[in-house]
């Protein structure tokens, strides 16, 4: 009797276990005037800190990281991160860019969940509106006694671009009747040359 006791306790921790296990989770963006920012953070409070994160993004094509002058990828640590917590991407020769954060020391995150890392994305100018996917696989959580406790093994990251309306009616010269029309996205809708035609998309008018 007491080893089934034994046993459906084990079980029972199991599944508990596999149920609160931790994961990635980034939420769907929309690029405003080109741009967005995706926002990486450890979810599903557990009782086990993590030390290292990985992850693999697959971008689709118009859609990159956003770089420094020196080419470097840009990025800013979340709340999870401490100081000596250093962050490396790296680009694949199969495709895809690896994404790791570890502590040289050892040392966990600062909470059980939270932000991990803020990524920049940029969009080409010639990207047409639509909806794209991101791919994130390869997902990778570590506890302090070095066990894998991710969750799941890939998601999907929607980015959205399109025309979401009028934003701004810019009068640049009254004299010379110039006139920009930009949507929420910064996109250039309609522009006017002295009044005597303009150009849209789709076409241009005299």
């Amino acid at each position: 009797m007491k080893k089934i006791k034994l046993l459906i306790i084990a079980a029972a921790a199991l599944i508990s276990g596999s149920a609160m296990a931790q994961k990635i989770a980034c939420p769907d963006v929309t690029l405003e005037k080109g741009k967005a920012n995706l926002v990486f953070s450890i979810a599903e409070n557990t009782d086990e800190t993590a030390t290292l994160a990985q992850f693999v993004l697959t971008m689709p094509d118009g859609i990159t990281v956003e770089t420094n002058s020196k080419g470097r990828f840009i990025y800013e640590k979340g709340e999870l991160m401490q100081d000596e917590h250093t962050i490396t991407f790296q680009s694949r020769k199969s495709g895809g860019i690896l994404f790791l954060t570890k502590n040289e020391f050892g040392d966990a995150f600062t909470a059980l969940n939270g932000e991990l890392v803020t990524v920049p994305i940029v969009a080409g100018e010639d990207l047409a509106d639509g909806t794209y996917s991101i791919q994130v696989t390869e997902v990778n959580i570590t506890n302090l006694a070095a066990q894998k406790i991710a969750k799941e093994t890939s998601f999907t990251i929607n980015v959205t671009k399109g025309s979401t309306g009028i934003k701004d009616v810019n009068a640049e010269d009254g004299k010379s009747g110039n006139i920009k029309i930009v949507d929420k996205n910064g996109n250039l809708v309609i522009k006017t040359a002295n009044g005597n035609e303009f150009n849209a998309v789709g076409g241009r008018t005299k």
